[in-house]
């Protein structure tokens, strides 16, 4: 009976880890032409795309506006985190959707837990349609990008359900590489 449990732990620590080590690289440069930010990802709208399991991340970098687009197979939220590698720290947007009505929140990780933060973005859009729930926003990229600054950490997920409480069921890292 112990070692069903100890071989059931283990293969629930090996799914975890391989879910959480899913990992995406971007290299992220300026652009000239700006997504349109709708709720809608259109072909060759954004710059740089990675797929990651039921998941897309997409961004655009254009003069002082960085561009981010999430989509998630899910009729519940999707969140992006801006700054970490982490929730910890990180600055997330999370998005649920019914339709063309959202709710966007704005939150700070803090170990593993978030609350609500400074943030907000310049312009958003969120829908959900045929189980698939989109969210796109603009935010300053000088928030998130300093000058000489090599790399940009974020991390996306989503959940199952409507609820911000609700735990994510997948989630992914990308370290974008930034160019000039």
């Amino acid at each position: 009976m112990k070692m069903k449990i100890v071989a059931l732990a283990l293969s629930m620590l090996l799914l975890v880890t391989l879910s959480a080590a899913a990992q995406g690289t971007l290299t992220l440069g300026q652009t000239k032409t700006a997504p349109t930010v709708d709720g809608v990802i259109a072909p060759g709208e954004y710059a740089q795309s990675v797929d990651a399991g039921n998941m897309k991340l997409l961004l655009s970098w254009v003069g002082d506006t960085l561009s981010v687009a999430v989509s998630g197979q899910t009729s519940g939220w999707v969140a992006v985190g801006l700054g970490s590698p982490k929730m910890n720290d990180a600055t997330m947007y999370i998005g649920a959707a019914d339709g063309d009505k959202g709710q966007l929140k704005v939150q700070k990780g803090t170990g593993h837990r978030h609350a609500d933060a400074d943030g907000t973005p310049s312009g958003y859009g969120l829908r959900e349609a045929d189980g698939q729930t989109v969210l796109e926003f603009t935010v300053p990229a000088s928030s998130f990008i300093a000058a000489g600054q090599k790399q940009l950490d974020v991390i996306y997920a989503m959940g199952g359900a409507k609820s911000f409480a609700s735990m994510h069921k997948e989630r992914y890292v990308a370290a974008v590489s930034l160019a000039k």
